[in-house]
């Protein structure tokens, strides 16, 4: 020790050059100085979780993690000039390089219906020229579940531009570009507002420097209130404060040499310092004063140093130590500030020994304060030594009452300790007035959220009937969650098809793989189904908006949902609707299906499941009643055939009641021969388009037996979303759970409040196993120095 005091005194100038040069150095650094507060950079890139959830961004660009949103706000969204404006900045945020893909109202697809049929085209295909087709077209969309209230506000005044951005580029940058480009471009509308994680992680790393730089200095001068009160002197009250500064700096800068971005809790650092480092400055003066009323010259630091520097080193090491042992938290945020608080202690040493004695051994004040005199401390004369000898005197002679008074403080404040609750939502986070919360809060308020979480499915062909029902129901039963609200998925697009080519009220899925592919032609070049299946289409996502909820309804949710997925059939055959298993196994599906609509079990489900297994097994016929008001049906639904034949509805209607009340039955190629004057193979061609006509009756007719079978179990009007479920009972053949099924599926959740949650979850159980760690470390340093086991371990 003796050597060190005498290199100290030796060497005090070169010491406090180089501490001079060293923090000019990291100082210069900070300029440099970065926040990152992307949540899947907290954990390792091994994280199964975050692994998965950063994948699916390579897979589906209308996944949502390198991405934007752009909030527009009209008068009125449904006029040619807003539309315009809409327009022109989508094509004009597609020209930027880091831009991917870009979905809007505008690209989002839209069924035509034609005199041949219907054209699938996007939307700007057919933008309004003038405020009636502009009004024509907002009646349309009102209409499509896949952009009203999703895209679109239900008010018909705001909407959303999504942007993806490529994996590779620098996103705060893209944002940077993007709202540059689109700024000029704002047109008439009333409020443009940008959104997304990365513009939070931009807003978190902006506030986490202005809290530092705002807090720190508070905290600086009520540390020198403090040492002015304790110290009434120049070099006490500002030397301690500059020793935890430099200290700030020098870990600062380290992290910039580092190339280490840090997070929101960093920002803590600096403070972190002042409160810890000061202590070993404030050590450093309070005995130098005390010897500087005996010696003079560099006996004075000699002295000071032989009575502290293994003091504040042993202090030093216990708690660089429990900082320390944070390294053993995989969460980067938690392992960062352990590094850093160590690595500011360790600064803080240094600083506070070496060069803080170098310091005075070349600046030594010509005189300690008064109050250090041994006669002033005895008479306790000053505020402060009044204090210090009462607590001296507590703790010497009432012993006894001073623990029991602390045993009954800590046994009060340990009740509280079942009560904590972690809560990790930014607006708890962050504070109702943060700007971040702000922006959450208007997008919940005009789009019902902006977060998204996603239930991944994997299987062998996605357009494959089995699947694109899974999604439809895995949607409807997410409606009930705050985190899973609002789905959409390329099951929603096909069902939008299907009624097109079907006609009104076939708003369903498809029981063959044939129709579905000839639907898909129709999807083919779309962005929003090829941005949510990949590109050799054995996987997809269905897409849900997530509300901002607690982190325990969070995590209750997706046990929900994780039990639902696991409910469902994962693997599958195909069996004829003719076997009697498929046809009860579709009756039992048809009841499930209205209870995960109708978020409710049914009363007497049995005698339901009966009902519905005798419409299945009754054929199609069945429905159609001989009647003139379903005759008028039929033959309405051949209307184009006759129109082309030269006939008049009314005579073909009149034939075909004829045959209807012949008996015995004659044949209708024969009435409508005689009635119409018809030749065999025109009468044979007409004949065999009403038996189509009158097929389709039956059909509808059999499904609108079971929407009122269902109305009157559930005593309410059923609404559209309600015919997935009815066109099931035209089924004519069925996807049954069997484990040697030849179409299997797989599920995942992931999103970012998923994600969040996990890496939160995951954060609380690592600090409780650093604590211990801590604990173990710190015992055995205490232990070292100690060298009494009962010591160490009330220590």
């Amino acid at each position: 020790m003796k050597k060190v005091e005498e290199l100290i005194t030796k060497y005090a100038w070169p010491i406090f050059i180089v501490t001079i040069v060293v923090t000019l150095f990291f100082l210069f650094q900070l300029k440099n100085m970065r926040f990152e507060d992307d949540f899947t950079k907290y954990v390792p890139a091994s994280d199964p979780n975050v692994s998965f959830y950063n994948s699916l961004e390579s897979k589906f660009s209308s996944f949502q993690k390198k991405s934007m949103i752009i909030a527009l706000e009209f008068d009125d969204l449904f006029t040619p000039q807003s539309m315009k404006t809409l327009e022109q900045m989508v094509n004009a945020v597609s020209k930027i390089s880091a831009v991917r893909s870009v979905s809007a109202l505008t690209n989002m697809p839209k069924i035509i219906p034609t005199e041949e049929g219907f054209n699938v085209k996007d939307v700007v295909e057919i933008l309004p020229q003038t405020d009636e087709e502009a009004q024509k077209l907002k009646s349309d969309l009102q209409k499509d579940e896949l952009i009203w209230g999703k895209m679109v506000t239900e008010d018909g005044k705001a909407t959303i531009i999504a942007i993806s951005f490529h994996s590779n580029v620098d996103e705060y940058k893209a944002i940077d570009e993007v709202e540059k480009v689109t700024g000029p471009l704002k047109g008439n509308a009333q409020k443009i507002v940008y959104f997304g994680l990365p513009i939070i992680t931009k807003q978190m790393g902006t506030d986490s420097r202005k809290t530092m730089m705002l807090v720190t200095p508070i905290s600086a001068l009520v540390l020198l209130l403090v040492l002015y009160w304790g110290f009434r002197t120049f070099q006490g009250v500002l030397l301690p404060i500059f020793i935890s500064i430099f200290s700030s700096i020098w870990i600062l800068g380290l992290a910039v040499v580092l190339k280490r971005p840090l997070t929101m809790i960093s920002s803590a650092l600096p403070l972190m310092m002042i409160a810890l480092i000061s202590a070993y400055g404030i050590h450093f003066m309070n005995r130098y004063y005390d010897f500087r009323q005996q010696y003079n010259g560099t006996e004075v630091i000699k002295q000071t140093l032989s009575w502290v520097l293994v003091p504040i080193f042993l202090s030093a090491a216990t708690t660089v130590g429990g900082f320390f042992s944070l390294l053993t938290a995989t969460f980067r945020p938690v392992s960062d500030f352990g590094f850093y608080s160590g690595m500011g202690i360790i600064f803080g040493f240094v600083l506070a020994t070496f060069s803080l004695a170098a310091f005075l051994t070349i600046f030594r004040p010509q005189r300690a304060p008064k109050h250090f005199d041994f006669e002033e401390v005895q008479s306790a004369r000053s505020p402060i030594n009044k204090l210090l000898n009462f607590v001296y005197h507590s703790v010497v002679y009432k012993k006894r009452t001073v623990i029991i008074v602390m045993i009954i403080i800590i046994a009060i404040l340990a009740i509280g300790i079942p009560r904590i609750k972690v809560e990790t939502t930014l607006k708890a986070n962050m504070g109702a007035s943060n700007p971040i919360t702000l922006l959450l809060e208007y997008f919940k308020n005009r789009f019902g959220g902006s977060d998204y979480n996603y239930v991944y499915l994997k299987t062998e062909n996605v357009k494959n009937p089995f699947i694109l029902r899974e999604m439809v129901r895995i949607a409807k039963f997410g409606e009930q969650l705050y985190a899973f609200k609002d789905s959409s998925s390329i099951a929603n697009f096909v069902m939008s098809l299907n009624e097109a080519v079907e006609g009104p009220g076939y708003k369903g899925i498809p029981d063959r793989t044939d129709k579905i592919g000839n639907l898909w032609l129709y999807a083919k070049g779309n962005s929003y189904v090829e941005g949510r299946i990949s590109k050799d289409e054995n996987e997809s996502i269905v897409e849900c908006r997530a509300e901002e909820t607690t982190t325990q309804n969070l995590n209750k949710e997706i046990k929900t949902l994780e039990n639902f997925l696991s409910s469902r059939p994962h693997k599958v055959k195909v069996l004829p609707i003719s076997s009697p298993e498929a046809q009860q196994y579709l009756a039992g599906s048809i009841v499930d299906d209205m209870e995960i609509f109708l978020h409710q079990p049914l009363d007497n489900r049995g005698a339901v499941k009966t009902q519905v297994l005798s419409l299945i097994q009754k054929p199609t016929n069945e429905f159609v009643l001989k009647d003139t008001l379903l005759t008028s049906e039929i033959v309405k639904g051949a209307s184009l055939q006759i129109g082309d034949l030269g006939l008049q509805r009314e005579e073909v209607l009149k034939a075909l009641n004829r045959w209807n009340s012949d008996a015995p039955q004659e044949k209708l190629e024969n009435i409508l021969m005689n009635d119409l004057a018809l030749d065999e193979s025109t009468a044979q061609y007409l004949a065999d388009e009403l038996m189509k006509s009158q097929e389709e009756v039956g059909r509808r007719g059999k499904m609108a037996a079971l929407r009122t079978e269902m109305e009157k179990v559930t005593g309410k009007l059923l609404g559209d979303e309600f015919q997935f479920i009815f066109y099931q009972v035209l089924d004519s053949q069925v996807y049954m759970p069997a484990d040697d099924g030849n179409i299997t599926v797989s599920y995942a959740l992931t999103g970012s409040p998923i994600i969040q949650n996990n890496i939160n979850s995951r954060f609380f159980t690592e600090q409780g196993q650093s604590m211990v760690v801590a604990f173990i470390v710190i015992f055995l340093l205490v232990l070292l120095q100690l060298r009494n086991f009962k010591r160490s371990v009330l220590a």
